[in-house]
């Protein structure tokens, strides 16, 4: 029998992992996370996860089974680097930093990749004006920091993560990530996506970040990217999101 914790069944998710390559060296330098259901044809379970993200009892549950298998996960991979994503909504509960301070043993093997769906977070706190919300995540942003973890920032120059909020958060980011499937959606010509690319890129390095794009589908597009100095890259090119890690 499945065990049910704080409206939580315990096994209903799993880990996928997808690797980030330095197309450089022809390197694996870490994996993210990704959070799976557990059907023939394993996805994001969105509508599952708001709910859980939607309740603070439900949201303690999900980060006491997160911690288990991160645990287990971390232990029998000593030398490897994770991503593990929250929306910025998971940073207002005292329990994910409970969880954080629980997990500094491993601190130095973790990201913590912060999405870009705050619009839905703010809209949901009519009360907090956005200059509120933004000290909050600054201040939380630091603690993190203080724990030992890097902080990656996901989906710059798309949604809320434009380079005007981004520019509120260098002190406390160690990267930024750029999805180039979303810039393909926009109908993009390849000169303007390459441009824009090498804007996001230049501000990476102009504040010491690193910069991945993901979503890289197809050879040439990646030896595009390499041609132009970007190097670390992640996406369906180099393997989709499996249960199995690859070294």
């Amino acid at each position: 029998m499945n065990s049910i914790k704080g409206g939580l069944q315990m096994d209903e998710f799993q880990f996928h992992f997808q690797p980030k390559v330095d197309v450089q060296n022809h390197q694996i330098i870490g994996y993210e996370i990704l959070l799976r259901n557990k059907e023939q044809n394993p996805y994001y379970p969105a509508k599952r996860m708001e709910k859980i993200i939607n309740s603070r009892a439900k949201h303690a549950s999900f980060l006491e089974w997160f911690q288990s298998e991160l645990v287990q996960l971390l232990c029998y991979f000593p030398t490897l680097q994770f991503s593990i994503n929250f929306a910025p909504k998971q940073l207002f509960y005292l329990e994910t930093h409970l969880f954080l301070t629980k997990m500094k043993p491993y601190a130095e093997q973790l990201i913590v990749e912060v999405t870009e769906d705050l619009p839905l977070f703010a809209a949901s706190m009519e009360n907090i004006d956005a200059l509120t919300i933004e000290q909050n995540l600054q201040s939380m942003f630091a603690s993190i920091k203080a724990k030992g973890y890097r902080i990656a920032l996901d989906d710059v120059g798309s949604g809320k993560n434009s380079l005007d909020e981004v520019l509120k958060f260098t002190s406390y980011l160690d990267q930024i990530k750029f999805s180039i499937v979303k810039c393909s959606k926009k109908n993009l010509k390849e000169e303007t996506l390459h441009l824009f690319l090498h804007a996001w890129q230049s501000f990476a390095e102009d504040y010491q970040l690193d910069f991945i794009v993901e979503g890289i589908e197809d050879p040439a597009v990646s030896n595009g990217l390499k041609n132009q100095g970007i190097f670390v890259q992640q996406g369906y090119h180099f393997g989709k999101p499996s249960k199995c890690i690859k070294r």
